[in-house]
């Protein structure tokens, strides 16, 4: 759009150019066409009376003795030529036109012509001679009024309104010209300042932008003793809003929002907005501790109000994340990050979603921007042993000669020693490591069981948890290639995600199970009951496995109303087909309530914790065995 009205000023400019040269061009032409004219009828008729008028003079002074005939003869053929030319040279041919000049010139012409015996033999006392001279003397006065008619009479005038027509249509052209051009400049300004706007605003809410406010920002804290309060607020799983009511709802509530932090606005407070569901809330002045801290609570507090009012089935969370300069920050950068920090601590603390930035926050943040340095190093070497698959087996009730297990990641740091496999997963999800993580699970796996028998591999089928950045469309051929020239069939592979990824997108996710279920793959729900956990989706998407979380698990044997939701899960999942697995099983009393239930397969620590894979491999070979021994023995009995 600024090319093309770069091009459109550019080609105003070069028509007013164009138009101004023309005019000028114009102007021109015209005076120099009168100008000719007028200086070339002018010398015309002026030496035609001066030729006519001396021929008269010479005349009279031969009659009296004081000229000779030559000079006579002389005077007269000048005159006759000077006649001639007037009569037939093309320069004179418009003033001839006028005045009658071409007949008065012919009468003189006459006069010499029917004289010309007498000049050619003149004598003074001659009176054909002074016949002439009383015939010029007529005929002169009236040439000497064509010359005066040709300089003051109506084409004189005619000749000088030429050159002021000629004036007024230049300047009404550049004048019209000049008049658009600034029309044009004014829409330009105009454009420009819509335009400045829109770079330092958001056109929803009209507030400042995220450049404005780092510019902002900059010049707050370069004053001398600046004391600079920095307050992000955000608003979790607002895309939910514009899911369910669709984006001119999510928009209300947005400018509403913004109207209400704009009653907050004053000479010490600066609000932006700085991303599609988040705000920053700059406070600046000779404000407390105490004072800043109470006004940003009230801001919350009526925030939460207007949240809970326009969205009451409590979607949309408010947090916000709070830093100090020079308190905490020596730098604009580090106190929009330590506020960044404060924000994401409110996001992930469940009770507290007010949070001031602290030290802890810092080292938080920069242990995982070391781990997440050292992840991406590890990724790219499959066989280095700090990174690690351990093995926890899930026992198939329903099927007790097959054998289920979970890959589980370890990481043991050299120098942080064991790291929090969730901390794993959320640090390669935060880096763009998530592809790389997923395949590098794919890799070890395989060369973790190419040593496995074959008559016990064929027993065993593999869990592996998908994160966010796998599950999309290319999620198939990527499986299809990790497994490919692999010891691990497609049909012994179980996939398993939340319900948060899921339901992220349902359309994709019931595509992508299609294509799965074409190569075999089965899908398993994890942690179900942690998330939505509305039953609709489970018959949308087709799962082959519910894994119920261990929160429903723990206690069951105490709590009288776990019981019931578990029973509720399992009976409804098995008739949709989709077999149960019981996670987090630690203690006989909760694994007889889960047979009873009637759960298809258990994992938990009663059967073992995560295995190494030679201890899984041991622990396979003996289960699988077990089980073998005691199905011929139930079936040589009956």
């Amino acid at each position: 759009m600024g090319k093309v009205r770069f091009l459109f000023f550019a080609a105003v400019m070069c028509t007013f150019l164009a138009v101004t040269a023309w005019s000028t061009w114009n102007y021109e032409r015209t005076f120099r066409t009168v100008t000719t004219y007028t200086q070339t009828s002018a010398w015309a008729l002026a030496q035609l009376e001066i030729d006519v008028y001396r021929l008269q003079e010479t005349l009279k002074l031969y009659q009296v003795g004081h000229a000779d005939s030559k000079q006579l003869s002389l005077s007269y053929d000048i005159a006759w030529n000077r006649m001639d030319v007037f009569l037939t040279g093309e320069a004179t041919k418009d003033i001839r036109q006028r005045f009658a000049a071409e007949e008065l010139v012919r009468r003189i012409l006459d006069v010499l012509q029917r004289h010309e015996r007498a000049i050619a033999a003149p004598t003074p006392s001659d009176p054909t001679l002074a016949q002439m001279s009383q015939e010029l003397d007529t005929l002169i006065p009236r040439l000497r009024d064509i010359m005066v008619q040709n300089f003051t009479g109506p084409n004189a005038l005619q000749e000088t309104r030429l050159l002021d027509e000629a004036k007024i249509r230049n300047f009404a052209a550049i004048g019209i010209l000049l008049l658009f051009s600034l029309i044009m400049l004014a829409l330009l300004f105009r454009e420009s300042k819509k335009q400045h706007f829109l770079a330092w605003n958001d056109v929803l809410t009209q507030l400042p932008n995220r450049a404005a406010f780092m510019h902002q920002l900059a010049q707050l804290t370069a004053a001398p003793e600046a004391q600079v309060v920095l307050c992000l607020v955000d608003l979790s799983r607002f895309k939910e809003v514009n899911d369910s009511f669709g984006h001119a709802a999510g928009d209300r509530l947005l400018a509403q929002i913004a109207e209400l932090l704009q009653q907050h606005r004053n000479e010490e407070v600066y609000l932006a907005r700085i991303g599609s569901d988040e705000f920053a809330l700059v406070m600046f002045g000779n404000m407390s501790g105490y004072s800043w801290f109470a006004y940003s609570r009230k801001i919350y507090n009526q925030l939460e109000r207007l949240l809970h009012s326009e969205d009451p089935a409590h979607r949309v969370k408010l947090n916000m994340g709070i830093s100090q300069y020079p308190q905490h920050a020596s730098s604009v950068e580090e106190m929009v990050l330590f506020a960044d920090l404060a924000l994401l601590s409110a996001k992930q603390d469940k009770q507290l979603h007010y949070q001031v930035f602290n030290r802890f926050m810092l080292d938080q943040y920069q242990r995982k921007r070391l781990l997440a340095g050292h992840l991406q190093e590890l990724l790219a070497e499959p066989q280095n042993t700090e990174l690690y698959l351990c093995y926890q087996p899930i026992i198939n009730i329903s099927q007790p000669q097959q054998l289920g297990v979970e890959l589980l990641i370890r990481w043991n740091h050299p120098k942080l020693n064991f790291i929090n496999p969730p901390d794993i997963i959320q640090i390669a999800e935060e880096n763009g490591l998530g592809e790389k993580l997923g395949e590098w699970l794919f890799r070890r796996m395989r060369h973790d069981i190419a040593r496995f028998p074959a008559d016990t591999l064929r027993h065993i089928h593999f869990s592996i948890n998908l994160s966010s950045s796998i599950f999309n469309q290319n999620l198939v051929n990527r499986v299809s290639d990790w497994l490919q020239g692999g010891p691990l069939p497609a049909s012994q592979l179980i996939l398993e995600l939340t319900e948060n990824i899921a339901l992220e997108d349902v359309q994709l996710s019931r595509k992508i199970f299609t294509q799965l279920k074409e190569k075999q793959i089965r899908i398993a729900l994890d942690d179900f009951g942690t998330g939505w956990s509305s039953f609709s989706y489970l018959k949308d998407l087709s799962f082959d496995k519910l894994k119920i979380d261990k929160s429903f698990i723990k206690h069951l044997d105490r709590d009288k109303r776990l019981p019931l939701f578990v029973q509720a899960i399992t009976d409804l999942s098995h008739q949709l087909g989709i077999s149960v697995v019981a996670e987090g099983v630690e203690t006989e009393s909760e694994l007889r309530k889960i047979l009873e239930i009637g759960a298809n397969e258990i994992q938990g620590y009663y059967y073992s914790r995560p295995l190494s894979t030679d201890a899984f491999l041991d622990y396979a070979r003996h289960y699988l065995a077990s089980n073998v021994r005691e199905t011929r023995t139930r079936t040589d009995l009956a």
